[in-house]
């Protein structure tokens, strides 16, 4: 019972890393030669999840102003907004999760009376 309570509080954890990323990534988008952040998922030995970020090094696109070359953020608007749906269904099937086992307590809490 504590082993789903710590799998699902790992999962929501995650998936809070990985909204922030995407918000991060979000907040920079005009930012020249900002590198976004991705984060990946991995299972770990005890069944969780574990959330790890690192930048993505590829170009941004360049433009020439002035005649100085710039380069821009490498932040796809469209891809992070999209990225946000299954985020937030992860976060909501965790959540979902904590609640069954919350009231599977109540319920096990309410014969042992």
């Amino acid at each position: 019972m504590i082993k789903a309570l710590d799998v699902s509080i790992m999962g929501l954890k995650a998936m809070e890393t990985r909204m922030s990323a995407t918000a991060n990534n979000l907040a920079n988008v005009n930012t020249d030669g900002y590198k976004k952040d991705r984060v990946t998922l991995s299972e770990n030995q005890h069944g969780g999840v574990n959330a790890t970020a690192a930048k993505v090094n590829t170009p941004g696109a360049t433009v020439e102003d002035q005649g100085t070359t710039r380069e821009l953020s490498n932040v796809d608007i469209a891809e992070e907004i999209t990225d946000t749906i299954p985020t937030r269904a992860g976060y909501s099937a965790n959540l979902k999760m904590l609640q069954a086992q919350d009231e599977l307590t109540g319920t096990l809490l309410d014969i042992k009376k």
